[in-house]
């Protein structure tokens, strides 16, 4: 992540920067030329203190006493004259020190290796002078302290100046300019305005042109986008909608292979394999959460007879009739589905054997007062009822139904036929039974329903 930075830190780093290399070059000017002036005003002290000496020795010449008094009183009026140097000596002509400065202790501690002889003119005495061993450093500790204390307030009342400068006019500036950069439509785009302190600059102007070209840029790629969204939104939509029509057809098409595969092509009713299906589901159904379920085998009596004398398209037209007669009776209440030939099979869910026999004593009524196509032909049926046991399977409940209907038939036809169950006893280990246990055994036969033709009636195991 690149460092945050304001304008006015980075501006203001720049000018320090600039400005701490001009003050180092003045540095180094300033110490050239202060050690000129130092030479300079050695070379001048140096004349100086040998003139006075000179004086000094021509006034007394013959009396040293007075010659020591006039240099101890001379050296205390001009000390600060001789600050470039670090001591001086009067040498007799034997070499021995006649005055010093400042004192003798300060002589004897310079080194000899600085001293400079002159030669004092009409006179034996020897002029000694010791100059500082390090002349720049005493330049830098006289002089820089005051250059830099000049230089530092300098530099504190100038950035002073340019923080208040640079805050009001760089900050202001980007602060319009982020303002206006943030109103920017991409709708409706306008050009930036520039800002009255940064809008002096060519460089912040070149800056604002190549923003407005990048705004007006965006701006036009964003129609072109939003022509192309358009355009593939409406293309979306039309593949969609011919998708929806196809996936529709399909369904359609599935539907009616749903009604060919499950449906009889001649009555409209469910076939046999739909059938077989669903009568397994219901049992199973009906065994787990314990519910009546029962079947009726309905067969049309004497058919072949129908077919015989007004041939098979009647004959079909009269099983379509039919199949329709059964339909409506049954409605919702149940399964309506062709048996095979002339028989059709109608499975009840949630009917005991009582409800069941009732609903195949009023369809026998119906069929048999119904008049089918223009020949007013009558049919009378054969119902065969059976009703699903605990201890029986479908195919058994299927069995018990239609012996039902084939005595029915036998029975002389046009009438409904009973199965009912006889319950089997288990069979029991007398061995198993525990001492003092026993079980006890009631044979009940079942009950016929009342008014019910004893012809109508049969008992299978």
């Amino acid at each position: 992540m690149l460092p945050q930075r304001s304008a006015v830190q980075f501006i203001l780093t720049k000018v320090l920067a600039c400005y701490l290399a001009v003050t180092g070059f003045v540095l180094c000017v300033f110490i050239t030329w202060s050690y000129q002036q130092y030479q300079e005003n050695r070379q001048h002290v140096v004349q100086q203190l040998r003139s006075s000496v000179e004086t000094v020795i021509e006034q007394t010449p013959d009396n040293i006493d007075q010659l020591l008094a006039s240099l101890t009183l001379g050296t205390q009026f001009f000390s600060r004259d001789f600050a470039s140097v670090e001591s001086f000596a009067l040498l007799g002509e034997d070499g021995s020190i006649v005055f010093s400065w400042p004192n003798q202790a300060q002589l004897e501690a310079t080194d000899s290796s600085l001293f400079q002889l002159l030669a004092i003119q009409n006179s034996s005495f020897t002029l000694a002078l010791a100059f500082p061993k390090w002349p720049l450093y005493q330049v830098v500790v006289n002089n820089l302290p005051a250059a830099m204390g000049i230089l530092l307030l300098q530099f504190v009342l100038l950035l002073a100046v340019l923080a208040v400068v640079i805050k009001r006019g760089v900050r202001s500036g980007f602060e319009g300019f982020m303002r206006e950069l943030s109103l920017v439509c991409l709708e409706r785009p306008t050009p930036l305005q520039a800002h009255s302190f940064p809008g002096q600059f060519g460089e912040y102007r070149q800056i604002l042109d190549g923003i407005n070209r990048v705004i007006l840029s965006l701006a036009k790629s964003r129609e072109e986008f939003s022509n192309i969204n358009k355009s593939l939104e409406n293309h979306i939509k039309a593949k969609t909608a011919a998708l929806e029509e196809r996936n529709q057809e399909l369904v359609d098409l599935n539907q009616q292979l749903s009604v060919i595969a499950n449906t009889d092509a001649l009555t409209q009713v469910y076939n046999r394999t739909r059938f077989d299906v669903l009568f397994l589901e219901y049992v199973m159904l009906a065994r787990r959460r314990v519910t009546p379920l029962s079947l009726l085998l309905v067969d049309l009596d004497d058919f072949k007879k129908v077919n015989d004398r007004f041939g098979h398209q009647t004959g079909d037209l009269v099983l379509k009739h039919a199949a329709q007669v059964i339909q409506k009776e049954v409605g919702e209440e149940g399964v309506v589905a062709r048996w095979g030939g002339e028989e059709f099979a109608v499975l009840l869910p949630y009917f005991d054997l009582h409800s069941a026999e009732r609903k195949a004593e009023s369809l026998r009524a119906v069929l048999a007062e119904a008049h089918f196509e223009e020949q007013s032909i009558r049919v009378t049926t054969s119902i065969g009822v059976a009703q699903l046991s605990s201890i029986e399977t479908g195919p058994e409940l299927l069995k018990r139904a239609d012996d039902a209907l084939y005595d029915a038939k036998g029975s002389g036809r046009n009438r409904v036929i009973i199965a009912y169950v006889e319950e089997s006893h288990a069979q029991l280990d007398s061995d198993s039974l525990m001492e003092g246990e026993f079980i006890e055994v009631f044979d009940v036969e079942p009950v016929p329903i009342q008014d019910e033709p004893k012809a109508s009636q049969k008992h299978s195991s």
